[in-house]
């Protein structure tokens, strides 16, 4: 018994280690969005992740104002999809107005701006340009990205 739960604490931690390698190598990528964006109008911060099957999403997790706090933990894009290059297209949920727009988000600047661009209908589109936070130190370490905000998803 003893060998088969050394073996499996073996097989966990080389799991760990291996999620960890891979997760601080795709943050290293400045033109990968997932992490933490600023939209300082309010000082939201945003997360954007993995949501699955390739996809990314992104939910509000702090703001400095007091009335924008109530939207921390609201998912604001979801199941956006890789386009092109440095370009994912998914539903913005703008929690101004509480309605789900057609979103597109896009790196700029090398990686440290996000353009975040939602639409009514393909052509009315309105935007905000977002500024990437660095990683909290425990995240970064478990090769994780914390989640931001700003616009909303519906959920």
């Amino acid at each position: 018994m003893k060998t088969l739960s050394h073996f499996s604490s073996l097989l966990i931690g080389l799991a760990l280690g291996a999620m960890v390698l891979s997760g601080t190598a795709r943050a290293a990528d400045p033109m990968d969005p997932r992490g933490l964006w600023l939209r300082q109008e309010g000082g939201v911060q945003f997360s954007f992740y993995d949501c699955g099957a390739g996809l990314l999403c992104a939910k509000v997790v702090g703001a400095d104002n007091p009335e924008d706090r109530a939207g921390v933990g609201t998912v604001i894009l979801r199941g956006a999809k890789k386009v092109a290059a440095n370009e994912w297209r998914g539903t913005l949920y703008n929690s101004e107005d509480g309605k789900s727009y057609d979103g597109r988000i896009s790196l700029k600047a090398k990686g440290a701006e996000l353009s975040v661009q939602g639409c009514l209908m393909g052509f009315l589109c309105g935007g905000e340009t977002w500024k990437r936070l660095p990683a909290p130190a425990h995240a970064a370490a478990a090769g994780q990205t914390a989640p931001s905000a700003s616009l909303a998803t519906a959920q």
